[in-house]
């Protein structure tokens, strides 16, 4: 995964929060070519310097040295410094050499490119979002996939709705990404600068409040080179970094819940 600070000095931040479901990477058997989630939207009142982000990312590992990571990031996030705003916002982010010199968040350099009448643009606010700690749940329901005649990863998005194409990564943004994805993962990260606690992700509660209260990942599923669909029924490996703060439930029935309320400082 590439976790950047939306264009600030990464210097002043601490190392992002993740609370995620990752494949194991590296291998040629480790073929994959889209990802599909329905997943909750909120808003938070947070800081300047502070970013809570949900969404699914499709990398290719190169040949393991960061300089040659390859990756595909969509979601939401809320995030002040770029925006202006704590509103949730739908995002896109790439790179070919893990962000050393290529890629960027939504279209603020060449890349992505939305496709004519698309309903939602990189950078958009979402709206509605969901109510913190209960009520009514809003979700969006993303796909990732490789178009199997062009080559290029296209993103649909729907917001309660079945989605729909609103723009694709050119293939020849990449290396090894023009092939094929080898490791694919899904969840949520927040950072913030060293001088502030880490902020709040997903609805803000722990997985263990269940359906009214946690964010969740529904209708999971993997894709494969003919666009067909297969649900992710089984477990996969977890990453988080501290369970005092956030956490993420095992997979079940192609769902888990995630997020926490924040408040640590490393």
């Amino acid at each position: 995964m590439v976790v950047t600070s939306s264009g600030q000095d990464s210097s002043s931040y601490d190392e992002p929060y993740f609370a995620v479901h990752h494949t194991t990477s590296g291998g040629p058997g480790k073929n994959y070519y889209g990802l599909h989630a329905t997943m909750d939207v909120y808003g938070h009142k947070l800081r300047p310097c502070q970013e809570s982000s949900t969404g699914i990312w499709l990398n290719h590992n190169g040949d393991d040295v960061v300089s040659s990571l390859n990756a595909i990031s969509v979601g939401w996030h809320i995030c002040p410094n770029h925006y202006g705003d704590s509103h949730p916002h739908f995002y896109t982010d790439w790179t070919r050499d893990g962000s050393n010199e290529t890629g960027c968040i939504n279209m603020d350099c060449p890349g992505f490119v939305r496709a004519d009448g698309a309903v939602i643009a990189p950078r958009d606010v979402i709206h509605p979002s969901s109510a913190v700690l209960g009520g009514h749940k809003q979700n969006i329901t993303l796909s990732v996939l490789k178009d199997k005649r062009s080559g290029d990863w296209w993103v649909y998005y729907g917001s309660n709705t079945i989605p729909t194409g609103v723009g694709y990564f050119p293939r020849s943004l990449f290396s090894y990404l023009a092939e094929k994805a080898n490791y694919v993962a899904f969840g949520a990260y927040v950072i913030n600068e060293k001088t502030l606690p880490a902020p709040p992700m997903g609805s803000g509660a722990f997985p263990n409040g269940g359906h009214s209260h946690a964010a969740s990942f529904t209708n999971l599923q993997f894709i494969d080179q003919d666009g067909n669909s297969s649900p992710i029924t089984g477990d996969l490996p977890k990453l988080v970094t501290d369970e005092k703060c956030h956490s993420v439930t095992p997979i079940d029935h192609a769902g888990c819940f995630y997020g926490g309320p924040g408040g640590c400082v490393k």
